[in-house]
């Protein structure tokens, strides 16, 4: 019996919660306390977007935004806002 195998190229890419982890691990570095921050996710085509917003609109301050390659979560970009 004859079996055709057909190789495809699997793109795997790692979840929202893994990438979440990546940024918020390093985040938490920096800033400690993340309760006050709404959290974005989006995927672009240069990778994860991940931003982090103050809830509060009179809080001074700023926030942490990553860019985060989809497949390995090395942090591309990193942008500290204060």
């Amino acid at each position: 019996m004859a079996t055709n195998t057909s190789q495809q190229s699997v793109t795997t890419s790692l979840s929202c919660d893994a990438i979440l982890r990546i940024a918020h691990t390093d985040a938490q570095r920096a800033y400690r306390d993340l309760s006050g921050y709404r959290i974005t996710l989006t995927l672009e085509s240069d990778g994860w977007h991940v931003d982090y917003d103050l809830t509060e609109d009179l809080t001074a301050g700023g926030a942490p935004h990553y860019i985060i390659d989809p497949h390995d979560g090395r942090i591309l970009s990193k942008r500290y806002e204060q």
